[in-house]
């Protein structure tokens, strides 16, 4: 079972940050709130040793996708509002008993150092997490590919609800990574790489 104090730091603090955004609290403490989205992809190919930042997010348990991809199709028919894209975010994308927590998820946009060693070396990587100024967590994966299906769709449609584009973005030029977890390491100060999972 994935540990409580990473669901906690990875999922429940990240949802508080989404929770005072839409109620216009945004200071310095909502940014760095952020930090758990944005983690560092570490991986080793043929584009050599890279470390990419990367937005990612966990995805939902299997026998929610269908429903939950046919709410996303509806708001995405909808003209955008920031306000009701994190309703819709906080009411039907962040929700705890449908969340996958042995799986993280995130879109390829730019198909470059990451994405060659994804797609041509060890599909073994490394997610770094790091929140100022002592929470850090080391996740080690395999990952899969999907640039089609629920996955892919889930995905892509997730990143469209919150940036949405001045016009529809080609999905097909984005594929999108499945991070199955196999160790959670604490690399904070006090912890210094303890495994913690399994």
């Amino acid at each position: 079972m994935i540990p409580s104090e990473f669901i906690s730091y990875a999922f429940d603090e990240r949802r508080e940050s989404l929770r005072k955004l839409r109620e216009g609290k945004f200071g310095p403490d909502a940014l760095i709130g952020f930090t758990r989205h944005n983690a560092a992809v570490i991986t080793c190919g043929g584009a050599g040793l890279n470390g990419s930042v990367k937005g990612i997010g966990f995805i939902h348990r299997e026998e929610h996708l269908k429903d939950t991809q046919r709410k996303l199709r509806e708001e995405l028919q909808r003209p955008y509002d920031p306000e009701r894209a994190l309703d819709f975010l906080l009411n039907e994308i962040y929700v705890k008993d449908r969340i996958n927590f042995t799986k993280l998820v995130s879109i390829e946009l730019a198909k470059k150092h990451t994405w060659e060693n994804l797609t041509k070396g060890k599909k073994e990587p490394t997610i770094l997490f790091f929140t100022p100024p002592s929470i850090s967590y080391e996740v080690r994966c395999e990952v899969e590919i999907h640039d089609s299906g629920p996955v892919w769709e889930f995905v892509n449609a997730v990143h469209d609800v919150f940036h949405r584009p001045t016009k529809p973005r080609d999905w097909g030029k984005t594929p999108v990574y499945l991070f199955k977890i196999r160790e959670i390491y604490n690399n904070g100060e006090r912890a210094m790489g303890v495994r913690i999972y399994p």
